[in-house]
C-alpha cells in the first residue's frame, strides 16, 4: 500500500472522518453560538475565516489523535496488537512526519486568521504538547485513571476559549471572565464522553486493560460520570442566566426550552446508566456507552439550533 492510502487505512480505524466530523461540527457550532451570544455584533460572519476556523479545531483534535496513538504505542504492543501503529501499518518516523504536517498547517491557518488568533491557538498547541509529555509526570500519573482522564480533558476547555477568540476576533486573553466559566462545560461533557467510552460489561472487561467500571465498579463509574454531567449542565445555566441578563438578546423561552432539551438529555443517561449500574452485562454496557456517544453529539447541537430560532 502507498503511504497515502496507509494514512487513509489509519485514520478510518483510529479518527473515523464521518463519526469525528460530526461531533467536532457541533462542538464548534455550539461555541461559536456561545460567542454569537455574547458579541452579536462582532461576530464574524465571513465564511470562509469560519470554515477556516473549523478546519484548524478539526485539526487539533486530529493531532490529539496522534499524539495519543504514539503515547500509547508500547503498551499497544503489548494489549492492542491490532492497532495501526503496532502491527506496523505505519512506521514512527512516517508517523513523526505526520503530527509535523499537521501542526504546521494549524499554524498556517491560525495565522490566516490574525495575530489575535494565532495567539490563541498557540496557546492550545502548547497545552498539546504538554499533554503529550504527561505534564512530565506521565509515571506518576499514568496510574491514576480518572486525574490522567481531566488533565487531558481539559484541553476541550482550551480548545472552547479558541473558538470564542475566533468568533469574535479577540485573543483569549481579551474574553471575559464569565466565557471562562462557561468553558468549563467543555471540560465536564468531555469527562463524560471520557468515562463512558472506558465503561464495560462484566464480560467485556480484558486483562491488563484498565477500565473505570474495573476500578470503580460499574456504580461508582457510573457516579463519577453523573457528577460531572451535573456540573456541566449547572455551570451552562448559570452561566447562560447571566449573560442573558448582561449581553444577549435572546428570549426566555429559547432558555427555558434550552434547559428543559439538555436536562431530558442528562436524564435520558443517567436512566441508562441506572440501568447499566444494577445489571452490567456485555448489552447494557454497550446501550449506555453509545448513549453517552450521543450525549456529547446532542448537548452541542442543541445550543446552536435553540439560539438561532430565539434570537431576537
Amino acid at each position: 500500500m502507498g503511504i497515502l492510502l496507509r494514512w487513509c487505512q489509519f485514520i478510518k480505524e483510529r479518527f473515523n472522518p464521518l463519526a469525528n466530523t460530526i461531533t467536532i461540527a457541533a462542538f464548534f457550532s455550539a461555541n461559536a453560538a456561545i460567542a454569537y451570544m455574547y458579541y452579536p455584533s462582532e461576530f464574524q460572519r465571513n465564511n470562509i475565516a469560519i470554515l477556516t476556523g473549523f478546519l484548524l479545531v478539526w485539526l487539533i483534535f486530529f493531532h490529539m489523535r496522534l499524539f495519543d496513538d504514539i503515547k500509547d504505542f508500547e503498551i499497544d504492543k503489548l494489549v492492542n496488537k491490532e492497532r495501526p501503529l503496532p502491527r506496523g501499518l505505519l512506521n514512527t518516523t512516517e508517523y513523526g512526519f505526520g503530527i509535523l504536517l499537521c501542526i504546521i498547517t494549524e499554524i498556517i491557518l491560525a495565522c490566516s486568521l490574525g495575530w489575535k488568533i494565532l495567539f490563541s491557538y498557540i496557546l492550545v498547541l502548547a497545552f498539546t504538547l504538554i499533554m503529550r509529555l504527561e505534564f512530565f509526570i506521565g509515571d506518576w500519573l499514568r496510574p491514576k485513571m480518572e486525574l490522567y482522564a481531566v488533565t487531558h480533558t481539559l484541553s476541550a476547555s482550551l480548545t472552547g476559549l479558541l473558538i470564542y477568540s475566533m468568533s469574535a476576533g479577540y485573543a483569549i486573553f481579551e474574553l471575559p471572565k464569565v466565557l471562562f466559566f462557561l468553558t468549563l462545560c467543555n471540560w465536564f461533557v468531555f469527562n463524560v464522553y471520557e468515562f463512558g467510552r472506558k465503561t464495560f460489561g462484566v464480560e467485556e472487561e480484558r486483562e491488563g486493560v484498565d477500565s473505570y467500571s474495573r476500578r470503580l465498579k460499574p456504580v461508582g463509574a457510573f457516579l463519577l460520570l453523573s457528577s460531572n454531567m451535573m456540573l456541566a449542565f449547572i455551570i451552562f445555566f448559570l452561566s447562560i442566566k447571566y449573560i442573558s441578563v448582561t449581553h444577549i438578546l435572546i428570549k426566555s423561552q429559547g432558555i427555558n426550552l434550552l434547559q428543559i432539551l439538555i436536562g431530558s438529555i442528562t436524564l435520558t443517561v443517567a436512566f441508562f446508566g441506572i440501568k447499566y449500574s444494577f445489571k452490567p452485562e456485555k448489552f447494557f454496557a454497550q446501550l449506555y456507552r453509545n448513549v453517552v456517544s450521543l450525549y456529547l453529539v446532542l448537548f452541542y447541537l442543541t445550543i446552536p439550533v435553540i439560539t438561532f430560532i430565539f434570537f431576537r
